[in-house]
């Protein structure tokens, strides 16, 4: 018999739940005009249905399910954002192998005018595999698909002015110079090994310039004063030695310093892998990991499931708090303070290393 353990919070406390959230496997939850519409991991990492539900969360301490969409046959749409007064984007990605072979790649367009019956208006196509985990700009009317394309080799930036969000119009279509290729052949790649070059999760934009996670492409900073013509500043990976994986890349507040998270996977665990990164991009062309960050490895490490960071949910916009997405460990909120010293202070409170490529092992 598996073990199990208590629930755990600190400094959060429990209002509601809803055991029907996504059939039981969540992922990514949007909230809009007192609804919570949740995208399910379905049968990637979880025994489930394809799609997402839709709950009236008015009153938090009674969550109810109103609604649910389930994808079609050979897709995974557990991403989804709100656009619009009314809309919502889902992504359509095809599911590995022959289950996906069928499948029809890009996202869905949702008429949530009425939260209980969702209603599928629109669907835009993408090559390949179609998109994992994506990010709109709501500000600039910007949407980021990591998205295979003619040309190059695995997923890349489909930056789409979505202004007219029934009508998304592609931008450019950008990736790091080495993943050009001379073949307009896209493949189906969902799950990329770990130190691929690809697209993962969405780019974030401060200013002028654009912040990436490749996978096991390391992370890069990018001019995007010309969204048609971009070009490369910086870039730094540290897979090898690390495995790669590394998901998400955004900016702290206007200070010159980003986080960074490696995804752990289901198949292997590490102790010194998969964390939280902090990296010092005051010189934008030699971007410098300075800190990593993993809480409690001694407690959770043998506990079962993922053990290490996923992804990061911001607070707003490139604002000082962010939610580390953390499998095993469910959720945590951090603080980046406003400046160095005191950000390195926050993490000794959870065994920062300030040399990780030194203390690395399996």
């Amino acid at each position: 018999m598996p073990a199990t353990f208590p629930e755990e919070a600190k400094k959060f406390r429990l209002l509601g739940h809803d055991p029907s959230a996504a059939w039981g496997g969540g992922s990514l939850v949007q909230i809009h005009r007192g609804h919570a519409y949740v995208g399910a991991v379905g049968g990637s990492s979880f025994n489930g249905p394809e799609g997402f539900t839709v709950h009236d969360v008015r009153d938090p301490k009674k969550p109810k399910k109103v609604g649910e969409f389930r994808a079609p046959p050979g897709v995974h749409c557990h991403k989804l954002r709100i656009v619009g007064d009314n809309l919502l984007y889902v992504n359509s990605e095809r599911l590995a192998g022959d289950k996906g072979k069928n499948a029809r790649a890009g996202f869905f367009i949702f008429d949530i005018s009425t939260p209980s019956a969702p209603k599928a208006i629109g669907f835009y196509d993408m090559p390949g595999s179609g998109p994992h985990r994506f990010g709109v700009d709501l500000e600039r009317g910007l949407a980021f698909m990591p998205n295979d394309a003619p040309g190059w080799d695995k997923r890349v930036i489909w930056t789409l002015d979505i202004k007219n969000p029934l009508k998304p119009e592609v931008v450019s279509i950008w990736g790091l110079p080495w993943m050009k290729t001379d073949s307009d052949e896209v493949g189906n790649d969902p799950h990329p090994h770990e130190e691929a070059a690809t697209l993962h999760g969405p780019p974030m934009i401060r200013g002028n310039r654009m912040y990436c996670a490749w996978w096991g492409g390391g992370i890069s900073i990018v001019d995007c004063s010309d969204l048609r013509d971009m070009k490369l500043i910086g870039h730094i990976k540290w897979s090898p030695p690390f495995p790669g994986s590394t998901h998400t890349c955004w900016p702290i507040g206007n200070r010159p310093y980003l986080v960074v998270t490696d995804e752990a996977r289901a198949k292997q665990k590490y102790w010194d892998a998969q964390f939280m990164w902090i990296i010092d991009a005051r010189d934008e062309k030699n971007p410098l990991p300075i800190a990593t960050f993993m809480p409690d490895r001694e407690k959770y490490y043998e506990r079962p499931g993922r053990f290490g960071a996923h992804n990061i949910l911001e607070e707003g916009r490139c604002l000082p708090h962010l939610f580390q997405c953390r499998a095993a460990r469910g959720r945590r909120l951090r603080s980046a303070a406003a400046e160095r010293d005191r950000l390195l202070c926050a993490g000794n409170a959870g065994r920062l290393t300030r040399h990780p490529v030194q203390r690395y092992r399996q």
